[in-house]
């Protein structure tokens, strides 16, 4: 059996926009994302470069790790509002640029919105 994966691409992408638009009447004030925790402005690079050339977080995430880039940290959490407001300026599916946060570097990608 064959997938229409165009029909199912189209739904997601219509997800991601009902959710983007969900956050910005209700005004959320928890959203999931994942995130990889780096130590330094190389690795930030380096796994910022291998998400715009479109690869998947989780496998950027794989290669951090393998690499010895990372710090440890949850690959997936709920952050809220007051952690990170710019999450909730981001569409779902959106990644955000490396932040500085304490020691060393922050990549995050938005999942979604908490009700």
């Amino acid at each position: 059996m064959k997938r229409d994966m165009s029909h199912y691409l189209g739904e997601l992408l219509v997800w991601e926009i009902e959710d983007y638009l969900r956050a910005r009447s209700a005004r959320p004030e928890r959203a999931r994302v994942a995130r990889i925790r780096v130590p330094d402005r190389p690795a930030a690079e380096t796994v910022a470069a291998d998400l715009e050339a479109g690869g998947s977080f989780h496998a950027a995430a794989r290669r951090a790790m393998a690499l010895g880039m990372t710090l440890s940290d949850d690959l997936f959490c709920v952050v809220t509002r007051d952690e990170h407001p710019e999450v909730f300026e981001a569409v779902p599916g959106t990644t955000l640029p490396p932040k500085r946060e304490g020691e060393g570097f922050l990549i995050i990608r938005l999942v979604g919105f908490e009700p």
